[in-house]
């Protein structure tokens, strides 16, 4: 009896054990489930949060560059004002306002000055002020002028003189390219440069014939039948930006790399011998070698040297010790030597490896019209010499001097009233004209 009820209750048994293994399969893939979703959602989360966290460093980044550029405005405007208020007392030694405006900052000062640099208690007050500040994002700014480069756009200038001279700088470029670039003479040397300004020329001139002959939009016919942009290829107006320059027929990526620290679309009509780097200054002229540029350096950041050049004589007179000043600056490339007054301000943001940076350009449209007015008087007079020396008339001639007299009389008459007259001290924000974001 008994092994019949054993044999009733083994598959009850039996049955139990399989319920079991089941439950334990079914607690398995629960867990695992479970354990995916929890991945998922952890893996998520992470990603919203990273990239949550990335928006909010991108936008500290930006502010501490804009802050920066901020600064930097403030600063030009501080210079200008005190060249306003001091400069006529300084006079000759105006170029020590300078460093308000083309010393290099950051911030904190602390992260980039080397303690062993400073004082002990300028250190601790430096990093007493940074405490007090709500930034903790980090900056550096630098500032330079505009004037030490060509005006891409005084190609397609109405004066000739600024015309032709800007032309022919632009040769020079390319000429001593050629000349101290193996590299760029092995890949370029049969380029005609001539044929290539001629381009950036017709972009910008009014007319729509080339001066490569033919009509302008033959160079650009590819490009009009893919866009339908026959209206507007090539503009025929000014450049707005350096990087415009890649649409320009026959520009390679090598010339726009040669040009694009040389070049500005907001120029001072002219270069600034003070603030011109080493291969402006070798455009300049080709007498103007290495050494010559080493020893114009030297001089313009040493005071006990003279300093920066005052004027056209002094940069002659300390030329004639290298090269034949007689032959200098043929091509007549307008050369001035003022305060500068257009600037490029560049600020770069960073917090947590997150970077922004932003570019901005100031303009000072008083003193470039006043400049635009001297060249077009100058040309006028040069006009009038011209139809004069072509009549060939004694009495015109005597008119001509009579009047050039007057002209002079008046010049010096207006020189002298506006000697008088103090120059207005500037106020507010300075003009900006362009504001590019990284």
């Amino acid at each position: 009896m008994n092994k019949t009820v054993n044999q009733r209750l083994s598959p009850r048994k039996k049955k139990k054990k399989n319920n079991k293994g089941i439950a334990l399969l079914i607690a398995i893939f629960s867990l695992g489930l479970l354990a995916f979703f929890d991945m998922e959602v952890s893996y998520e989360t992470k990603v919203e949060y990273i990239v949550a966290s990335q928006k909010i460093n991108r936008l500290r980044s930006y502010y501490a560059a804009k802050a920066g550029v901020e600064l930097s405005l403030l600063r030009i405007l501080l210079y200008k004002k005190a060249i306003a208020q001091y400069g006529e007392q300084l006079g000759e030694n105006k170029s020590m306002l300078d460093p308000i405006w083309n010393f290099p900052f950051a911030w904190p000062p602390s992260k980039f000055i080397p303690k062993e640099d400073v004082t002990t208690v300028t250190y601790e007050t430096i990093k007493a002020v940074e405490k007090e500040s709500l930034m903790d994002a980090t900056y550096i700014t630098q500032i330079e002028t505009e004037g030490g480069k060509i005006d891409i756009n005084d190609l397609g200038s109405d004066i000739k003189s600024l015309r032709e001279s800007t032309k022919q700088q632009l040769l020079k470029i390319f000429k001593l390219e050629i000349e101290n670039n193996e590299k760029f003479q092995e890949k370029w040397r049969n380029t005609d440069f001539n044929e290539l300004i001629n381009n950036i020329t017709d972009w910008i001139d009014e007319d729509e014939e080339s001066l490569n002959g033919g009509n302008e939009k033959q160079f650009y016919q590819e490009f009009i039948k893919e866009y339908k942009a026959e209206e507007v290829i090539p503009p025929n107006k000014p450049f707005k930006t350096i990087e415009e320059l890649h649409m320009v027929a026959g520009m390679k990526d090598d010339f726009y790399t040669l040009l694009k620290n040389r070049i500005t679309v907001f120029g001072v009509k002219g270069i600034n011998v003070n603030f011109a780097d080493k291969d402006m200054l070798k455009s300049l002229d080709e007498q103007i070698d290495d050494e010559v540029v080493k020893e114009i350096l030297k001089r313009r950041s040493s005071p006990e040297l003279g300093g920066p050049f005052k004027n056209e004589e002094d940069f002659e007179t300390f030329l004639d010790t290298f090269i034949n000043v007689e032959k200098f600056n043929e091509g007549g490339i307008p050369l001035f030597f003022d305060n500068p007054y257009n600037f490029r301000i560049v600020s770069i943001g960073e917090f947590a490896k997150a970077t922004s940076e932003i570019t901005v350009v100031t303009y000072d449209v008083e003193n470039l019209v006043g400049r635009l007015a001297d060249y077009l008087d100058k040309q006028d007079e040069e006009n009038t010499k011209d139809s004069g020396e072509e009549q060939n008339q004694e009495q015109d001639k005597e008119k001509e001097d009579k009047n050039a007299n007057n002209e002079q009389t008046n010049q010096q008459d207006k020189k002298n009233d506006k000697s008088k007259e103090k120059k207005p001290i500037p106020s507010g924000r300075p003009r900006i004209v362009l504001w590019q974001e990284k």
